[in-house]
């Protein structure tokens, strides 16, 4: 079942892309536009667990409470590229998590948890009205994760402390909308489902933008992205990761 998922998704991307590329070759003539969002901020809230081996362990963050005292780094930007009915875009994500949490079997431990993720996709535009456009997207997005765990379990075991290193690939599929609702301001909207080295990942995003002057505008919103991996692998080489990631999304965009 999962295989057919990921054939259906894969090919959807191509379907997507080869419109795409086709529209591009007999298009106006137009120029590009481009947009970077840098360094925009994502106050993450971690809910969910990670299996490495026979252990496991809880990944719970509160945004509220945790978020600046457990946070070690954040890198996150995203850029687009859109000529006519077509955009392409990417983003890069590269959050270090450092939370203690205590399991039941014992005291606490601390858990260094790291994780990357790029995204590429393609999106084209299927209706367009004064104010809102709607679009269909598909990409791809490959993750990495590292897991470090140090404590003493009880009872004590060889996996007392671990380090270890996971990455995956999936496709996704999904749609986009924006839509001006008064001057200047915008509602975004985005939702997509995928598929392939995890068994499913969905990803929902709703922001606002302002927009500041011709080359720059404010946004702010709040973004879910939920996982559920499994490598499907036995004894300590096991890795498992079934959380959801959400928080409040506020940035710059930035237009040329």
């Amino acid at each position: 079942m999962i295989r057919c998922k990921v054939l259906s998704a894969l090919a959807v991307c191509v379907t997507l892309l080869a419109a795409s590329q086709s529209y591009a070759k007999s298009g106006s003539g137009d120029e590009w536009q481009f947009t970077l969002a840098p360094l925009f901020l994502w106050g993450v809230s971690m809910k969910g667990t990670a299996q490495v081996g026979p252990v496991t362990t809880p990944l719970n963050l509160e945004f509220q409470d945790d978020r600046l005292e457990n946070l070690e780094a954040v890198l996150i930007w995203h850029f687009e590229a859109r000529k006519n009915d077509l955009t392409l875009f990417m983003e890069y994500l590269n959050v270090d998590l450092v939370p203690t949490t205590a399991p039941p079997t014992g005291g606490p431990i601390n858990v260094g948890f790291k994780n990357t993720r790029v995204e590429l996709g393609v999106a084209f535009t299927i209706s367009r009205s004064a104010r809102t456009d709607w679009q269909i997207l598909s990409g791809g997005r490959l993750t990495k994760q590292n897991l470090s765990v140090n404590g003493i379990p009880s009872p004590a075991s060889s996996f007392s402390s671990f380090n270890t290193d996971e990455r995956w690939a999936d496709a996704f599929i999904g749609g986009r909308v924006s839509a001006g609702f008064a001057e200047n301001w915008r509602f975004i909207g985005r939702a997509d489902i995928g598929a392939g080295g995890s068994d499913s990942v969905w990803n929902l995003v709703a922001m606002l933008d302002y927009r500041l002057t011709h080359w720059s505008s404010v946004f702010l919103g709040y973004k879910a992205i939920d996982y559920d991996y499994d490598n499907g692998r036995t004894g300590p080489d096991r890795y498992t990761y079934n959380a959801k990631q959400q928080g409040p999304l506020v940035g710059l965009n930035i237009y040329w």
